[in-house]
C-alpha cells in the first residue's frame, strides 16, 4: 500500500500512530494525522502555518478530545474511516498533480478534502485553504522530482523493471542496487518481526538505541518499531500484512525483500545480463 509514499509521509503516519496513542484513542483519527505531519515536516510548517505553532494547534485538539488511558505501543492501531479517506485523497490528488510519489503536501490536500474532519477545520481556521494548499503541492513536486525515484514521464516499456508487478525505473533500481553493494554486506533470510525502540518523552524523538531507555528522558517501547521497508524498491516489511511481507533478508540493519535479493543478489548481475525480464 505504502510503495509510492515518500519516507515523511510514512514516518507521518508512524507519528500519527503515536499521537493516537497518547491521546488514548482506538483509531488513528486526522487530527492524529495532523500532528504528524507537523512533527516531520518543518519546511511544510512553517510554510503554510507561519505564525501558527504546533503548540497551539495541540492545545485546541486537546481541548476538543477527551484523553483515554495510554494505548500500549505493541497494539496495532488501525485508521479509522476518516483517515482511510485522507490517504484515498491524497493519493487522488498526486494523481491529478502527475505525482507518482505521495508526500506529506498531498497527505495536507487529503485532510483538507476530508471537509468534514477535525484536522480540515482547524487548518482552515488558520487560513489554509486547498487551493493554496495544491499550489504549494504542485510547486514542491517540480522542486522535488530529482529525489522521486520514479520518474513523472511515463516509463518505456523497453526500459522498464518489474517488481511484484509494478513497473520501475531501472536507473532508480540499479542506484538503489549499488547503494547496498557498496559494502559486502552478508544478506540472511529471516522472518521479519517487530523492533524495540526508545522515544523521547514529550517530544517523540525515536532512536534504535536502547542504552537511552536508563535515562528518565526516554522511554523504551517494546515492539514500537512495527515497519520496514526494502531498500531497494520500498516494498513494506510487516508481519501483519500476510506471508509476502514477512519474510526478507537481512544484514542486521537494513532489508531487501525476497524478490529484490532473488533478482539482484542470487544472480551473477541482473543489469548485465540484458534485462531478462523485462515487461
Amino acid at each position: 500500500m505504502f510503495e509510492r509514499y515518500t519516507e515523511k509521509a510514512r514516518r507521518t503516519i508512524f507519528f500519527a500512530r503515536y499521537e493516537a496513542s497518547q491521546f488514548g484513542s482506538s483509531f488513528i483519527e486526522s487530527e492524529h494525522l495532523l500532528l504528524g505531519l507537523l512533527r516531520e515536516d518543518k519546511a511544510l510548517s512553517f510554510a503554510l502555518l507561519r505564525s501558527h505553532s504546533m503548540e497551539d494547534i495541540r492545545k485546541q485538539i486537546e481541548e476538543h478530545t477527551t484523553t483515554g488511558q495510554h494505548v500500549p505501543p505493541s497494539v496495532d492501531l488501525q485508521l479509522s474511516d476518516e483517515g482511510k479517506r485522507i490517504l484515498i485523497l491524497g493519493a487522488d490528488e498526486a494523481q491529478a498533480l502527475g505525482h507518482r510519489h505521495i508526500g506529506t503536501e498531498h497527505l495536507l490536500l487529503g485532510m483538507l478534502r476530508e471537509d468534514g474532519s477535525f484536522a480540515a477545520a482547524i487548518l482552515r481556521e488558520r487560513g489554509i485553504s486547498l487551493e493554496q494548499a495544491r499550489a504549494y503541492a504542485s510547486n514542491r513536486g517540480r522542486e522535488s522530482l530529482w529525489r522521486d525515484p520514479v520518474r513523472l514521464a511515463p516509463i518505456p516499456p523497453a526500459e522498464r523493471i518489474e517488481l511484484h508487478g509494478q513497473p520501475r525505473n531501472p536507473e532508480y533500481i540499479r542506484k538503489r542496487v549499488e547503494a547496498c553493494r557498496t559494502h559486502p554486506f552478508h544478506w540472511e533470510k529471516k522472518p521479519w518481526a517487530p523492533r524495540d525502540i526508545v522515544i523521547r518523552r514529550g517530544k517523540g524523538n525515536l532512536s534504535f538505541d536502547l542504552t537511552l531507555a536508563q535515562n528518565p528522558d526516554f522511554e523504551l517501547v517494546s515492539s514500537g518499531w512495527t515497519r520496514d521497508h526494502c531498500a531497494v524498491c520500498s516494498w513494506e516489511l510487516c508481519a501483519s500484512l500476510g506471508a509476502d511481507h514477512s519474510t526478507g533478508y537481512t544484514n542486521g540493519r537494513d532489508w531487501l525483500c525476497t524478490e529484490c535479493y532473488e533478482k539482484f543478489w542470487s544472480r551473477p548481475d541482473f543489469f548485465a545480463a540484458g534485462f531478462s525480464d523485462l515487461t
